[in-house]
C-alpha cells in the first residue's frame, strides 16, 4: 500500500525553519544556522512563501494557463495550475520546477476534476 504523506504548508515550514533563524534581507531568505538538507526540495519551492510570512506580506501566484495572479493562503498547498511565485512588491516572479511537482507532491493541492473548478 502506498503511504501518501501529508501537505506541507508555507507555515509548517515557517514552524520547521525557526531554530535556524530565518529571515529576510532584501529578496532573499537567510539563515542563521544552515536548515536541514531535507528541506531543500522543500525550500526550493516554497521560500516566497516564508519570506512573504517573514515581511508580512502577501505571498502570490500566478496561473500558467491564464496568467491570472492571485493571492495564496501560506496554511494551504500551492494551487494546481500555479506556476510562478512572488512575494507581493518582488521585481521578478520566481518559476517552479516542473520537477517539484513529481519529487515534492505533498506541497500542491491536487489538481480540480474534469467537473470542477477551483
Amino acid at each position: 500500500m502506498k503511504v501518501t504523506p501529508s501537505p506541507m504548508t508555507v507555515r509548517e515550514l515557517l514552524a520547521r525553519l525557526d531554530p535556524f533563524g530565518p529571515t529576510t534581507e532584501g529578496e532573499e531568505l537567510t539563515f542563521v544556522a544552515d536548515p536541514p538538507a531535507d528541506l531543500d526540495i522543500v525550500l526550493s519551492v516554497l521560500h516566497t512563501g516564508v519570506r512573504a510570512a517573514l515581511a508580512g506580506r502577501r505571498w502570490v501566484g500566478c496561473d500558467g494557463t491564464t496568467g491570472r495572479a492571485e493571492a495564496l493562503n501560506p496554511n494551504a498547498p500551492i494551487p494546481a495550475g500555479i506556476t510562478l511565485l512572488c512575494v507581493e512588491g518582488d521585481g521578478q516572479w520566481d518559476r517552479i520546477d516542473p520537477t517539484a511537482r513529481l519529487d515534492a507532491p505533498r506541497l500542491f493541492a491536487p489538481a480540480p476534476g474534469p467537473s470542477g473548478g477551483r
